[in-house]
């Protein structure tokens, strides 16, 4: 595991290599016969699974890593929140021409050093963002603690996906899914969850869904007993790989904090430079509530 977590920019494909060597090696360490599927049309997304036909459950975690997002985008995150995406997009496309418009008089080219202004601070999305201990990374740690778990307690209907390219559009996932469905792999009546930052600072138990899920409520009442609080929002855009399997009702989790505007979450400092968080005792716990679960 130690040798795993050096590997903090997951951006190349020779860093992603070597990364999914070490997560190879760690799943047969546990018993569990692996499968390499490079998938994917014009990328490429290689990722890793346990060899387990038409599971009862399906738990995903990606492992590349993403850029550094400006300043502005993760206050504005904190202000409304993740689950008001759509809101999100509208104020900030009504920004420029309302603040131009009002200022026109006093300053005739606010309107392009507002455009210039966002355009320089854009340029940080092409930087690898080499602290992902939270976010790309406690996701990956959740799903190897849970294969020993599994393991130890004989579960034998689960598998395990460890997918690529979740930060340039969920591409590994979407492929996944496309995979499994056209070879028969994956039942309607299949559980899906997607883990994802749940090592961070958030102390809010966060379920997220794109569709309808039979199984919420359990998982919600488990994640209660266990941290007192656990609150769910049902979002119309991807927020990570569980949107790719919504036809299944797919679930993530991640550990959030509340936004200054109250109903909104926001999950503190992923995509930035402050990422290097990473509560090892609460991924555990969480692989015992799952484990306990699906016994």
């Amino acid at each position: 595991m130690e040798e795993l977590l050096k590997i903090k920019k997951r951006f190349k494909r020779s860093d992603k290599k070597r990364f999914l060597e070490h997560i190879d090696t760690e799943l047969k360490s546990y018993g569990f016969d692996t499968k390499q599927k490079k998938l994917g049309r014009l990328i490429k997304s290689v990722n890793i699974e346990t060899k387990n036909d038409n599971p009862d459950y399906i738990f995903i975690a990606h492992y590349d890593t993403g850029t550094v997002l400006p300043f502005w985008f993760n206050w504005t995150l904190k202000l409304f929140g993740i689950n008001r995406q759509l809101l999100i997009m509208f104020l900030i496309g009504l920004s420029i021409p309302l603040l131009s418009g009002l200022f026109t008089d006093i300053m005739p080219y606010l309107d392009k050093m507002i455009i210039l202004a966002l355009g320089v601070s854009m340029f940080t999305i092409f930087i690898p963002n080499s602290r992902n201990l939270d976010d790309n990374t406690s996701g990956v740690v959740a799903l190897l603690k849970l294969a020993e778990k599994f393991q130890k307690s004989e579960i034998k209907n689960a598998k395990l996906i460890f997918v690529d390219n979740e930060e340039i559009g969920l591409l590994g996932s979407r492929a996944h899914y496309k995979y499994l469905k056209k070879n028969n792999l994956i039942n309607d009546s299949c559980k899906v969850f997607s883990i994802d930052c749940i090592g961070g600072t958030g102390n809010v138990p966060l379920i997220i869904s794109n569709g309808k899920s039979e199984y919420l409520n359990s998982f919600k009442d488990a994640l209660i007993d266990e941290f007192g609080d656990c609150k769910t929002v049902k979002m119309d855009l991807p927020a990570s790989d569980n949107y790719s399997f919504k036809r299944n009702g797919a679930l993530n989790l991640s550990f959030a904090s509340k936004s200054i505007i109250p109903g909104g979450f926001y999950i503190k400092n992923i995509h930035s430079k402050r990422d290097k968080q990473i509560d090892f005792n609460r991924i555990n716990i969480i692989s015992e509530i799952i484990t306990k679960m699906i016994k």
